[in-house]
Order: structure tokens, then sequence, then C-alpha cells
């Protein structure tokens, strides 16, 4: 192999690493409303996301249109004791694997 091919790829392949690295993490906040009903006769109460932006000015939160944010929320006792309607905003993270982990900021107000 060419010699200045090796000089060139190779701090290449260093630059994009941590890129590459970090590029699966991400750091939103979350807002929505809470939503209460009724399935199969059990009370459930869900939420329904209507903003995603970024958690601070320094986190990374890109969401293609496309892309799909999938999980679970925490119980909490808040959330159930809210009425329909109420805003909820939600710290929604994943590390550089993807795994989520999301925690209640805040619910009213």
């Amino acid at each position: 192999m060419n010699p200045l091919i090796k000089k060139m790829i190779i701090p290449a392949l260093l630059l994009a690493s941590p890129m590459a690295m970090s590029a699966g993490e991400k750091d939103c906040l979350l807002e929505g409303t809470v939503q209460h009903g009724e399935t199969a006769g059990q009370g459930t109460t869900s939420v329904k996301i209507h903003s995603i932006s970024q958690y601070d000015e320094q986190s990374r939160c890109k969401v293609r249109g496309s892309e799909k944010m999938e999980f679970k929320l925490p119980p909490d006792t808040r959330l159930k004791d809210a009425p329909s309607g109420s805003d909820v905003k939600y710290r929604y993270r994943t590390d550089e694997n993807g795994q989520p982990e999301t925690q209640l900021i805040s619910v009213g107000a």
C-alpha cells in the first residue's frame, strides 16, 4: 500500500471513530399530554408526545421523521393522578449502544 495513503487513512479513521461511537447517543426533551382511558375494563394512562427537542444546548437529539422512538414510560403516581390533558415533560436519553432511559421531569403547569 502506498505510504501516503496509509498516512491519510489512519488519521481519518481515528477522527471518525469518536463521531461514530457517539452517533447513537441522544439526549432529548419530550413534551406531551396525559391521556386516561379504558382498555379491556382497566383504566389506562398514556402520554401523547407532541414535541421533541434538545434537552439542553449541549445535547444531541436528532430524530428523523421516519425514525421510531419506542420506550416504556417508568411508572409514576404523579402521572396517574394528573388529569387528562395535563402537560408532561420527559428526558429521553440513549447511550452509545442505543439503550434508552426515560425520566419524568414535570407534570402539569
